[in-house]
């Protein structure tokens, strides 16, 4: 019965979230920047009986959406920013930019965020219905591209009332999430003194800091653990005329391991190669400018089986004929063109959480995530394709769905305080066997991110 009230509510209402996606896909506004989304997610929430604060955690497009006044809280995630040039039209099965250069959703967020709204109001419905003592949250997150704004939601303390996350991502497989990478991405900078390069010998290079760098860091991949990853991209080379020594240049580092302390450990031997550069080079090094900086991901068992259960449930979709002829036409163009049906059914445990600051989220109470099929099979991320799918009735089944999955979950959490009990003890063993938490965007803020 909860079950069949629960998915009525959502139904009678969720032409009011495609709406809210399909505007926040054509927002498509970056990171730290998603005023528009941010507020049109706000003004829902506010109608919907919620208490809005926004801006959030000093984002001027961090919202947090509350209500009521009982324990346990159930919070839900969303996420809001675009990606930088991949603008594309939507339901053009190849690549056709809107307007070429403009961001577009390449990673599903404008589903993701109202998605998760829609759980979040749906559960607010029943348990007012019912005078059930609980309270809801959903939290409008910015900047998961890069800035990190859930990390400084986690600093702000957003989440130390919460008793438990649930978050999702669009994807093209059902999955549920058991582990995530830590990362770390910054700049450095070296300044040094332009002269002739008939008179190099007046001049310090800052190029030849960048230079001397990117070796340091490139034999410092054999001395780490295998597992970490190193990337590395030149911002500014100082220059285009060789006959100038270069007084400026900039590069752009990142790092990824399992563990974040062992990743602190990684970078602070990048940062002492970035000061041996400036060293014997004569030149200044200024950073490192930590754009970004997010923990692994903190498994909670419990939860992931209470979804796996809900999953189970709800799986398959009834996908109209409409439906999976469109997805057919973007299977063809993706990377299994050879599966016999466009939009997955199967349920699969395990993969990674890919670089995302949900990890932080993860640290401060019980979080489960999952990914939810909005793209036909075989669809890249930050690609063309998943913006092209981003408003279409397939990847809104998708969302919906997932809000039913989520909404599900949460009413499992409230009515079975048992099950909360075990997930908030699994993750309080968890965390006892783990050092503390700590980020390395401690000093940082969002304009820190939009000035570099």
């Amino acid at each position: 019965m909860i079950r069949e009230e629960i998915n009525d509510i959502m139904e009678r209402r969720q032409s009011d979230f495609e709406k809210i996606s399909d505007k926040v896909w054509e927002f498509a506004e970056t990171s730290f920047l998603e005023i528009r989304s941010a507020k049109i997610q706000a003004d829902y929430m506010e109608k919907r009986g919620f208490e809005i604060t926004m801006p959030a955690a000093g984002m001027d497009s961090g919202v947090v959406a509350h209500w009521g006044t009982e324990k346990p809280i159930i919070a839900f995630l969303g996420e809001l920013d675009a990606l930088p040039n991949l603008s594309q039209a939507a339901d053009v099965a190849e690549p056709k930019a809107v307007q070429p250069g403009i961001p577009g959703h390449g990673c599903g967020h404008n589903l993701f965020g109202a998605g998760s709204m829609e759980a979040a109001c749906a559960v607010k419905e029943y348990l007012e219905k019912h005078h059930i003592k609980a309270s809801v949250r959903y939290y409008g997150c910015p900047a998961e591209e890069g800035g990190g704004g859930k990390v400084y939601m986690v600093r702000e303390g957003l989440f130390d009332d919460v008793d438990a996350v649930i978050a999702w991502h669009p994807y093209h497989y059902w999955d549920i999430t058991t582990s995530g990478r830590a990362i770390t991405s910054a700049y450095f900078q070296w300044d040094g003194v332009s002269a002739h390069a008939l008179h190099a010998e007046q001049g310090r290079s800052a190029l030849d800091a960048l230079e001397l760098m990117n070796i340091g860091y490139n034999f410092l991949r054999k001395l780490v653990q295998e597992d970490t990853r190193m990337s590395y991209s030149i911002i500014d080379s100082g220059g285009k005329a060789a006959n100038v020594v270069p007084d400026h240049a900039k590069g752009f580092y990142q790092l990824r391991h399992p563990d974040l302390n062992y990743l602190k450990e990684v970078f602070q031997r990048v940062i002492d190669i970035a000061k041996g550069a400036a060293l014997m080079t004569g030149t200044k090094m200024s950073g490192p400018f930590v754009a970004s900086s997010y923990a692994n991901y903190l498994v909670n068992n419990t939860l992931n089986e209470a979804l796996r259960e809900n999953m189970e449930e709800l799986l398959p979709l009834d996908y109209t004929e409409e439906e999976l002829e469109y997805g057919r036409k973007f299977l063809a163009v993706g990377t299994h063109p050879q599966a016999l049906e466009p939009y997955r059914s199967d349920i699969t445990i395990g993969q990674e959480l890919i670089h995302s600051d949900v990890c932080d989220v993860s640290w401060k109470a019980p979080l489960t995530h999952f990914f939810g099929v909005t793209l036909a099979e075989g669809t890249k991320p930050h690609n063309w394709g998943t913006v092209a799918q981003g408003k279409s009735d397939a990847a809104k089944r998708g969302m919906h769905a997932s809000a039913k999955l989520m909404a599900n979950l949460a009413l499992d959490l409230i009515e079975n305080p048992e099950l909360l009990l075990r997930a908030k003890a699994e993750f309080e063993e968890r965390i006892k066997n783990n050092p503390p938490y700590s980020s390395l965007m401690e000093g940082c803020s969002p304009q820190d991110y939009l000035n570099v």
